[in-house]
């Protein structure tokens, strides 16, 4: 398994949520393990306060989603439940992974977005915290 995608180094979009969280009220999430991607959020996933899950599977699927203009995946998990991600990378290059028949591993955790968010407020949301997959073809 080849790691393509780490939250940490993703810290842009870090930045992008910490500032919903710190100056919307329509946007972010709860900040019930610290504010998301700080050194207080980071301690809590390590000590197990903020538990990490992890899905593993089989990629069934990859496509644009939304309008056409947002990559995604469906993963047939080891369970056999079906579940949508974004393809995150840290490289272009790599999204030539996520291929039909790949395995893959997501790391993530579940926490709730702002009580008045615009979309699916006081809801369960998975951050991502990184992603592999199989680099064999």
């Amino acid at each position: 398994m080849r790691i393509i995608y780490q939250l940490r180094h993703n810290q842009k979009f870090i930045d992008q949520v910490q500032k919903a969280t710190l100056t919307t009220k329509k946007f972010g999430i709860q900040q019930t393990h610290g504010l998301f991607g700080s050194p207080e959020w980071w301690a809590n996933i390590q000590t197990g306060k903020l538990k990490i899950h992890t899905v593993r599977g089989v990629i069934e699927r990859a496509y644009m989603g939304s309008m056409n203009d947002w990559p995604m995946c469906e993963v047939l998990g080891d369970d056999g439940e079906i579940s949508k991600w974004t393809r995150e990378m840290q490289d272009f290059a790599s999204d030539a992974l996520y291929r039909t028949g790949a395995r893959i591993e997501i790391d993530y955790v579940l926490q709730k977005s702002k009580a008045d968010a615009k979309w699916n407020p006081g809801e369960e949301q998975k951050n991502v915290l990184e992603i592999r997959i199989e680099d064999r073809v």
